[in-house]
């Protein structure tokens, strides 16, 4: 470092976590920092010290092999005592003991997880502007009274910045306190709705309604937990930088169809209007883009007016504004007040972040779907009025080129007579018995414990009609198996069945040669339409 440009300066961070660094990586790079190294291991901090010379390190204390306090030992014996290397140590130990543990050992600064970004720019800047006036006295007693005189200056604005961070923080912390609560929520009612009525499912003497009743109830929060586990993780992969883009021909009618039918039965419970608008030559409009995630995206939107509407109704649709394709929501619900409109777009954020809420959520949705617009290279932009409603507008850019749609046709006459013939190739039992109960009624069932043996009893038994895959098996994982089972039946129809549920998954899956695509948890009706649609 050896110019006022601390962009360039050297960052070394050692986190165990890989989704720490991701986080301080991005933060950095954000800032426009642009060389930073990482590792996961601590062993290689010796190694990359010697290497890479680093000017500030960001080091976690709790890390297997060896600790923090350990790494700052090693160090100590590489670094003289003239020479000023600024550690900050950032570790989930709150423990008053271990901070002045850290400070003794030769931490320059300490922060407890989960840390403000505000805060830790602050200090990662203050820690290498620090190191450079070091620098510069080793050299230069001049320039270094002319930093002094700078570095007041600095000094009594970094107060004043400290001080705007301090109230910032302080209202983000009453905000990161009611998402805590939020999402705490959001997992353990549904857990408790589980936990709950399971044992009461299969107690004697309980009629038949109250049966349904629960498996109706364990259905629903099973479903819930499954919608907040899944944005979560499309949150962590949108913000680390890792959710996937496979474009591919859309016909944006049938990827609203297929929404609209999704949400009929929800607008019905609460007595919603449910509408569909398109313009009249729906033909043309086909899109280049991510099918999967531009439907998670839309999805999310007709979620939120069904939640936050009461009465009157939902309109799902989309026309061509110059060379855009604007896909909208519009809803008659509670609407979003003018001070609100930018604060709900960000995470876990929502417009009521209050104990008496009238709606579940965690506060995903709007971040969600404007993540997957910025990956796809459109706009989010919404028209809300509060009591009146919203509209939410998803613009994407629209190519007037014709594109044709190859429909695969995935309908295979069963020969003979009999019941058709099912491969389940799982290894799980409980996983296998769940989807045997399901199929015997129709079906005849055969199972293979591994990928290998999949391939073996497909080569084997010419009658098997549909294979049920399993991705993660022993031996040979279900990608590999059907990869050789198309390459001499490939016309034998492959379902993927898989607990591997990010977005990006399907593709990779189909890519891979299968025909379809269903995740665990596997819901009945699901797997046995898409069985039909395969076996007419």
């Amino acid at each position: 470092m050896n110019n006022l440009n601390l962009a360039d300066s050297r960052i070394l961070i050692v986190d165990d976590k890989q989704a720490n660094i991701d986080l301080l990586h991005g933060m950095l790079t954000d800032d426009g920092f642009t060389n930073l190294k990482t590792t996961t291991d601590p062993r290689n901090v010796v190694r990359m010290f010697s290497e890479f010379k680093p000017d500030l390190i960001l080091l976690d204390l709790l890390m297997p092999n060896l600790s923090g306090f350990q790494v700052m030992e090693q160090l100590k014996s590489m670094i003289s005592e003239e020479t000023y290397l600024p550690i900050l140590v950032l570790t989930a130990d709150i423990n008053p003991d271990t901070k002045i543990k850290a400070l003794e050992s030769g931490a320059s600064d300490f922060l407890s997880k989960p840390f403000d970004f505000i805060e830790i720019n602050l200090r990662v800047n203050n820690l290498l502007k620090t190191r450079l006036l070091h620098q510069k006295q080793d050299n230069q007693n001049q320039i270094l009274e002319e930093k002094v005189k700078e570095r007041t200056a600095e000094l009594k604005n970094t107060i004043v910045k400290l001080e705007i961070a301090k109230n910032k923080a302080e209202a983000s912390d009453r905000l990161k306190t009611a998402f805590m609560n939020n999402i705490s929520h959001e997992i353990r009612t549904p857990l408790n709705g589980i936990l709950g009525f399971a044992p009461f499912i299969i107690k004697p003497n309980i009629s038949a309604e109250e049966k349904q009743l629960y498996f109706e109830i364990l259905n629903s929060s099973s479903t819930r937990l499954m919608n907040t586990i899944t944005d979560m993780m499309d949150i962590s992969l949108i913000i680390s930088g890792n959710m996937e883009v496979h474009p591919q021909p859309t016909d944006i009618s049938l990827l609203l169809t297929d929404i609209f039918k999704n949400f009929q039965v929800a607008c019905k419970k609460k007595n919603l209007e449910f509408k569909i608008q398109y313009p009249h030559n729906v033909d043309n409009f086909i899109l280049n883009t991510d099918r999967e995630i531009l439907r998670k995206a839309v999805s999310k939107l007709v979620d939120n007016s069904v939640k936050f509407t009461n009465e009157g109704s939902i309109t799902l649709g989309f026309e061509q504004i110059n060379n855009e394709i604007e896909i909208f929501v519009k809803d008659t619900g509670q609407g979003i007040g003018e001070d609100s409109q930018e604060l709900i777009y960000k995470s876990f954020m929502q417009e009521d972040v209050s104990d008496t809420r009238g709606h579940e959520g965690n506060g995903l949705g709007l971040s969600i779907s404007r993540g997957i617009m910025q990956l796809l290279g459109g706009k989010i932009r919404l028209e809300s009025t509060k009591n009146i409603g919203t509209t939410v507008f998803l613009s994407l850019p629209h190519s007037s080129s014709a594109v044709t749609l190859k429909q695969k046709n995935s309908a295979n006459d069963v020969k003979g007579g009999g019941m058709p013939l099912i491969l389940i190739a799982e290894d799980d039992d409980s996983n296998y018995l769940y989807v045997e109960m399901l199929l015997r009624k129709d079906y005849k069932t055969l199972r293979a414990f591994d990928g290998q043996e999949t391939v073996d009893l497909c080569r084997i038994h010419q009658d098997i009609t549909l294979v049920l895959m399993d991705i993660k098996m022993p031996v040979m994982n279900g990608i590999e198996a059907t990869h050789i089972i198309k390459s001499f039946r490939n016309d034998l129809p492959i379902i993927a069945v898989t607990a591997y549920a990010r977005s990006g998954d399907e593709y990779k899956i189909r890519e891979a040669g299968c025909d379809d695509y269903i995740s665990k948890p596997v819901i009945q009706t699901e797997l046995l339409s898409l069985i039909r649609k395969y076996l007419k």
